[in-house]
């Protein structure tokens, strides 16, 4: 990911207070590209802001809505910027011109599926 500002990585892989951490910004993302997507469901290729784990990035990636609707058949799949990922939590599932397409490994997918605005019961256990 290139930046280690809000993201804090240990040799945890399988899903520290780390794992949670990054799932729960990369949710907050997704929020935001939620009501992005809202608004410009008539446009053709829309700016989504990069869904990375970085609280700090500003990147933007460019997406039709129905690119962005198919990455959001799965909650635990995000659209990034290219080199944006976090290989200790998440797992590259596609490489396109100007983004890529992770998926959330062991316990940060399961706190992502949890968050997912689409689907989610607006709890999150206290452990989580």
């Amino acid at each position: 990911m290139g930046s280690s500002k809000e993201v804090l990585v240990t040799g945890e892989t399988d899903g520290g207070i780390q794992a949670v951490k990054a799932a729960r910004n990369q949710s907050l993302w997704r929020e935001i590209n939620e009501r992005i997507r809202t608004v410009a469901e008539t446009s053709g290729n829309v700016e989504f802001l990069c869904e990375c784990a970085d609280l700090e990035c500003t990147k933007t990636i460019h997406l039709s809505t129905a690119d962005y609707e198919r990455i959001r058949n799965s909650p635990t799949r995000f659209p990034i910027a290219l080199g944006h990922d976090l290989p200790e939590f998440e797992t590259v599932v596609e490489a396109s011109d100007g983004y890529a397409v992770v998926e959330k490994n062991g316990r940060a997918g399961e706190v992502a599926a949890r968050m997912d605005p689409r689907s989610r019961s607006d709890e999150v256990p206290p452990n989580a």
